[in-house]
């Protein structure tokens, strides 16, 4: 959402509608002694901001009188409205059906409690002319990934919470505010976030939670909510809607008493100032594995380097169907991948491997999803999410940072005595996809010369787990990447992954240049539908009037032994999308990344 100065406002009334004695001195020392000593960084939480009666009024104006549009990128699906600082320059016929609405908005930048929150935080002068602030409703199955906030002026952020006053919201629900400590810099190496949260704010009616923007501190994230509850354009704000409204103070603009000369030529230098939007395009992940020279592709008959030699079939030949190393077959699939850039491989693990590795992994996936699916918390249905912790331990740990990614991956050293029957085969799996002999069977397959790789083998949990749209500026990538998501025993859940709505699809989307803006605009394939009535009023937004995004260049749904190939050009990003709680089961798969060169790099040097 863009920042632009407000259209002038109303006088404010003479008795300010914050619940009774909020701005006293007494209320201040309490609040401030409550931010000081709160981690992981400075925030605070008012239980009752304004007087209920008059935010029920505003929250009735919210509900049937603007309009709200449906979004969903990389970081986050919701439904939101315009800026609603623009509210002045509605008609008149119009502002009148907003009168309590404007009245919020006003006091929450007046003067008095921009000098409250000043006071209770310690930070800076705040503008009262640049005002930020919309209207989003999180219903079944939204949510907003890990980000700073870090973007232009922003000072303070906050959240004012419109949920229903009853019944009470129940944690079990979702929809909490979650607050990340850091693992401080080191290096070159900005802070980065914890992969998971310390702290934990569930919504409720009329509560106001604030912090700091701080680059490499402010990481925060809003759960999914899972209660299926009622939500959307038919019965906007009802049980289980996480309705709230949400924006930011400003640091004062030219003219204002305050105003910082030095802003506009602040350059912060190194990452250590860069926002999470910044980092996702800089920050190295993982380091590369490089070959002991080049590896390229073998030919399929003659003399030379023919490919497969004795040693790859007895290195492949133990773990791939063997039809993948039939001279006739790769001849064929090489064509296919010159004409399209990718390639699908169904049923590439072995008749013999494949449904001991399927069961064992179905048989893992069962404990986390027991009682979880369905559950009555509060007489709502929900789909629990699972801990943080969920699945850590023999051999699978936490990976971040989650401004960029989570998931659980496998490969923690065990002891020979300490691997189960899992174990033993993923070893074997991984370390065939770590051979030079794999390496010759992708050269052969897509003519690119490999020079290093990443390589992990992933558990993306329901309700927890993804990662975020990242490209390479220059060169070539090659994602390889083999399906080992169980198939679900029902039909139903089988169509849930195919369908979309909850996530697990590995997306690469072309990045676009210079596309900068809000940490929920990362550059994932971004998607909108008004839920605008007719007849309905809403604030100006040039977002509602933006026309539909391209499509993907390619979408992958979770999938069983499907090996997949992609040659990756410069500026393509790619992501799996975050795994919502309402998924039959885990996403797992063996992902890797394969710093290549092709013949226009060559040509080019």
């Amino acid at each position: 959402m863009s920042s632009s100065p407000s259209c002038k406002r109303s006088k404010l009334s003479p008795t300010l509608p914050f619940t009774p004695k909020l701005l006293s001195p007494s209320s201040i020392a309490s609040l401030r002694s409550q931010v000081e000593a709160s981690q992981p960084y400075k925030h605070g939480v008012i239980p009752q901001l304004f007087e209920h009666d008059f935010l029920e009024k505003a929250r009735k104006e919210l509900c049937e009188s603007v309009s709200f549009t449906e979004k969903e990128t990389d970081i986050y699906r919701i439904s939101q409205t315009g800026d609603l600082t623009n509210l002045s320059g509605l008609p008149a016929a119009e502002q009148a059906q907003l009168g309590t609405l404007t009245q919020l908005r006003d006091a929450l930048y007046s003067s008095e409690f921009r000098s409250f929150l000043q006071k209770v935080t310690g930070c800076g002068p705040l503008s009262g002319i640049k005002t930020d602030m919309s209207c989003a409703e999180y219903g079944e199955g939204s949510y907003l990934l890990n980000h700073d906030d870090v973007i232009g002026t922003r000072r303070i952020s906050f959240i004012l919470y419109l949920v229903k006053r009853e019944p009470e919201w129940r944690a079990e629900w979702g929809g909490a505010l979650e607050l990340y400590p850091v693992v401080p810099s080191e290096g070159d190496r900005p802070n980065i976030p914890e992969p998971k949260p310390s702290v934990s704010i569930p919504p409720a009616f009329n509560q106001f939670t604030f912090f700091k923007v701080q680059p490499g501190h402010s990481f925060h994230s809003v759960e999914e909510v899972v209660i299926e509850g009622q939500h959307g354009p038919s019965s906007r704000g009802g049980i289980g809607s996480r309705l709230s409204l949400s924006g930011w103070f400003h640091k004062p603009i030219e003219g204002e008493e305050g105003y910082e000369q030095e802003l506009k030529e602040e350059q912060v230098e190194g990452a250590k100032g860069k926002s999470s939007l910044q980092q996702l395009y800089k920050t190295t992940l993982k380091e590369a594995t490089a070959y002991e020279g080049h590896v390229e592709g073998g030919l399929l008959e003659g003399e030379g380097k023919v490919f497969p030699s004795d040693e790859d079939r007895k290195v492949l030949g133990e773990v791939l169907n063997p039809s993948y190393l039939v001279p006739k077959t790769i001849a064929f699939l090489q064509s296919s991948f010159a004409e399209q850039g990718h390639l699908a491989l169904s049923s590439f693990l072995s008749k013999e491997l494949s449904p001991q590795i399927e069961t064992l992994l179905r048989q893992l996936d069962a404990g986390m999803n027991k009682g979880r699916k369905g559950a009555i918390v509060g007489g709502q249905v929900v789909n629990l999410t699972p801990r943080h912790e969920e699945g850590v331990g023999n051999g699978w740990a936490l990976v971040g940072p989650p401004h960029l990614q989570r998931f659980l991956a496998w490969g923690a050293e065990l002891d020979d005595d300490d691997e189960d029957e899992l174990a033993v085969l993923l070893k074997k799996v991984k370390s065939t996809f770590e051979s030079t002999s794999f390496a010759r069977l992708l050269a052969t397959l897509t003519g690119v010369t490999l020079k290093a790789y990443t390589l992990d083998l992933r558990r993306f949990r329901p309700g927890l787990d993804y990662t975020l749209a990242r490209g390479v500026e220059e060169g070539h990538i090659l994602d390889v990447g083999l399906g080992l998501t169980p198939e679900p025993e029902m039909g139903r859940e089988r169509e849930l992954w195919e369908e979309g709505d909850v996530g697990g699809w590995e997306v690469w989307l072309d990045g676009g240049e210079g596309e900068e803006g809000d940490e929920a605009t990362y550059g994932g394939g971004r998607k909108k539908k008004s839920t605008e009535k007719q007849g309905e009023t809403g604030a100006d937004s040039e977002e509602e009037e933006d026309e539909e995004e391209d499509g993907p260049l390619l979408s992958l749904e979770p999938s069983w032994n499907r090996l997949s190939i992609v040659l990756r050009d410069p500026g393509v990003l790619k992501f799996v999308k975050y795994v919502s709680a309402k998924a039959p089961g885990s996403r797992f798969d063996l992902s890797g990344e394969w710093d290549v060169e092709v013949a226009q790099d060559k040509d080019d040097e």
